[in-house]
């Protein structure tokens, strides 16, 4: 009688420690706070040709940590797009403890992007994933002005029909190094990005512009910065 007791409890303690590994070994999958889409209108020389982008960013989380997370996947069922963003694609934005990761520059076949239904596939390491279903609305950007910037020595000029612009100063690979707000007129390089640090840490800038009614973003074409 005392063999079976004790194998009794042998068997219940292995049972117990195969519960308690289990969820030890437990994933948490990510999540979408918020997500948003938008449409994105680039010149794409410096004539006035332009395209269309998608603008996605979403707020996400993962209990497990955000370097957790693996892909975030966009796609367009009606017309077969969709794109794939991971670490070596997206931009992330650090706001707070909230973690933003999206892109600005989403490209389809031709001029127009798509209206309509987007999903949106949050995927972590362990293939546990979170959806999205956003839809874009923008109506048709032809008759929109893109943001009009000139330099005129270390001065900038920008005439932009838009309440609202910001100046991205990037580098020689096109990777954001400061943005700030600008206002149409001209504007000094030195009071946009102070004690001249334009000068060392920035070859270009673009100005975007944005309108609240169309929900739509629109850039310039980038321009030298002065050595």
């Amino acid at each position: 009688m005392r063999r079976i007791v004790r194998r009794n409890a042998t068997r219940a303690t292995l049972a117990l420690a195969m519960i308690v590994g289990v969820a030890a070994c437990s994933v948490s999958p990510p999540v979408f706070v918020t997500a948003d889409v938008r449409l994105v209108v680039v010149a794409t020389d410096g004539s006035g040709a332009r395209d269309e982008r998608l603008s996605v960013f979403a707020s996400v989380s993962d209990a497990d940590g955000s370097a957790d997370i693996e892909y975030l996947y966009v796609v367009c069922d009606e017309h077969e797009l969709y794109w794939t963003l991971d670490a070596d694609a997206w931009q992330r934005v650090d706001e707070g403890e909230s973690v933003w990761l999206g892109s600005n520059g989403l490209d389809a076949p031709g001029y127009r992007i798509p209206r309509g239904e987007y999903r949106l596939i949050l995927v972590d390491k362990a293939g546990e994933r979170d959806e999205r279903v956003c839809t874009l609305s923008a109506p048709g950007t032809e008759d929109y002005r893109l943001p009009d910037v000139r330099l005129d020595g270390t001065a900038v000029k920008l005439v932009s029909p838009y309440p609202s612009a910001t100046a991205f100063f990037s580098d020689s690979g096109g990777n954001v190094v400061m943005s700030t707000p600008i206002l149409s007129g001209t504007t000094s390089l030195d009071s946009l990005w102070p004690k001249g640090q334009w000068r060392s840490e920035a070859d270009y800038l673009t100005v975007y512009g944005f309108e609240p009614e169309a929900e739509t973003g629109f850039f310039s074409w980038k321009i030298r910065l002065p050595d």
